[in-house]
């Protein structure tokens, strides 16, 4: 049975974090598959290129050496297995797992904040250190997204929730309570 590439890259990446964890070294591990997203996007067409079988291994070769050269021995180790496994074109997906897996383990919460108007940087703080609190994490980043539709108040969308706290909600609330 042939594994889709989400369960491989979430596999590659949880090898790569227990690794990094055996070695004390999470930290560093994570700014390294922030480098690794970096140059894969600065270079679109990386992985496919590194994945063509009409290249051969030897005009391939010099691309990976390059590409690793100024990682620690751990990253460079793990971009030639995946590189000797033919995964270069997983790559991008394995670097979105493992920081998936780095934000689970540190309790970062990644949310969706919409709001009528934009919020200032101390309504920003304020709401991010709430809403950690509320669902027990350490750090909260947001993406902002402004809908006047919503008339005011805040709605967040994070963890599979949806915390709607908007005057359009409280309103339709207050018409369908009237209605009755």
């Amino acid at each position: 049975m042939k594994l889709d590439k989400h369960t491989v890259a979430s596999r590659y990446a949880k090898a790569y974090y227990k690794l990094a964890e055996e070695h004390d070294t999470v930290e560093e591990a994570f700014d390294n598959m922030m480098d690794i997203r970096q140059i894969f996007a600065d270079n679109p067409g990386l992985g496919l290129v590194l994945s063509d079988a009409r290249l051969t291994l030897n005009q391939k070769r010099p691309i990976v050496e390059n590409l690793m050269k100024n990682f620690p021995e751990l990253m460079q180790n793990f971009v030639q297995m995946i590189f000797d496994y033919d995964r270069m074109n997983d790559m991008e997906l394995i670097v979105d797992e493992f920081e998936k897996l780095y934000d689970y383990k540190n309790r970062t919460i990644l949310a969706k904040v919409t709001t009528a108007v934009p919020l200032t940087e101390v309504q920003k703080e304020r709401l991010a250190v709430s809403f950690a609190k509320k669902m027990d994490g350490k750090k909260v980043m947001f993406e902002e997204i402004v809908d006047s539709a919503i008339l005011g108040g805040v709605i967040i969308e994070a963890e599979h929730q949806i915390f709607d706290g908007s005057i359009r909600l409280n309103l339709e609330t207050l018409k369908k309570q009237i209605m009755k």
